[in-house]
């Protein structure tokens, strides 16, 4: 006699397999397009040496002593900057932990979703608030829909004219050429499929050819490894509404010339970043963050949970600055953001 099916197996989860979006942390770049600067106080002034007088033209013909000329530097006004803390915790709950199945991983997961959380709210104030402000990257331009790069019919519309247009801003007004150029997918590939960038790349005989990031970057006249493409994303809707996913970049590009903190910097900016103390914390450089983070621990005593808790906190404070704008081009718009059948809601405002 044969047994019924649906009695020789129940459903259950599988414990080798979770689904869970995982974005690629490498992909972050806030701390590329503005390192970290680690500092001992909270808030201090950056002296500035002026570059007008440095690159002043003075008749040096010398006819004799008496006309000698004198040089000396010339100090501007200081600049400053004023770390606020940022800090986020997850709670592990020991009754939660008695019971979540294995293959959720509980614990490990607490602490990721407490690390993606920081890094996407860093991600958002740097690119977002900070260098899509055209108040702080003074140098910037907004394009028409006529220029739009996924315009591809438009005799306006030239992303490598626009693209060289801003590199060369920062070259010419720094002498070092952009390092860093950030864009979101969607947009690189509106450059991708534009007939000023195919008609500049290899020839087939299929009509398949593609100019890829080296290549482009060839056309630019940057380095290797200057061009970023992103798709990392935040999510605007309301908590407990309906999710909206939106990029941090939007369709704006970002072209930078970015250098690491030294004596005498003459780059974009840094995260100013400030840590004071490890009291009750294990002070340690968290790979995943890249920064001076600390990660404090400590039980609760039944607030949270009747079986008792661990909290473990993530708290920093910086400060994201932009020192040398001239160092920083902004290109606003670079295709049509509202054409939710391109892109949907992920590059809106």
């Amino acid at each position: 006699m044969a047994f019924n099916a649906s009695t020789l197996h129940v459903n259950v989860p599988l414990t080798d397999l979770a689904n869970r979006f995982t974005p690629e942390m490498e992909g972050y770049l806030w701390s590329r397009l503005l390192p970290p600067k680690v500092v001992t106080k909270r808030s201090d002034l950056i002296r500035q040496i002026d570059k007008g007088n440095l690159l002043r033209l003075y008749d040096l013909r010398a006819g004799d002593a008496s006309r000698i000329q004198e040089v000396q530097f010339k100090v501007n006004s200081n600049l400053s900057f004023n770390a606020i803390d940022y800090g986020v915790q997850t709670i592990l709950r020991n009754t939660e932990r008695m019971e979540a199945d294995e293959i959720l991983q509980y614990d490990q997961e607490q602490m990721f979703t407490a690390l993606v959380s920081m890094h996407t709210n860093l991600e958002y104030v740097t690119i977002t608030q900070t260098l899509r402000d055209t108040s702080l990257l003074t140098n910037n331009v907004t394009l028409t829909a006529a220029e739009y790069w996924d315009n591809r019919t438009s005799m306006d519309s030239d992303p490598i004219l626009d693209l060289t247009a801003a590199c060369m801003s920062v070259f010419t007004k720094t002498t070092k050429m952009p390092n860093v150029i950030v864009m979101h997918a969607y947009v690189w590939r509106a450059i991708q499929q534009h007939p000023k960038v195919l008609a500049r790349g290899p020839v087939h005989p299929t009509g398949s050819g593609i100019v890829t990031i080296p290549m482009f970057e060839e056309i630019l006249g940057v380095q290797s490894g200057t061009i970023h493409v992103t798709a990392q994303q935040y999510n605007r809707g309301n908590q407990g509404g309906s999710d909206l996913f939106t990029s941090m970049i939007g369709p704006d590009t970002i072209v930078a010339y970015v250098g690491p903190p030294s004596q005498r910097a003459y780059s974009l900016g840094y995260s100013f970043m400030f840590q004071d103390g490890s009291a009750g914390g294990d002070p340690q450089v968290i790979k995943e963050i890249e920064a001076p983070f600390v990660v404090y621990e400590f039980p609760d005593n039944g607030l949270f949970d009747v079986r008792g808790a661990t909290v473990h906190r993530l708290v920093g404070a910086l400060d994201q600055k932009v020192l040398v704008s001239d160092a920083g081009y902004l290109i606003k718009n670079c295709v049509d953001y509202s054409n939710a059948a391109l892109y949907g809601q992920m590059l809106a405002y």
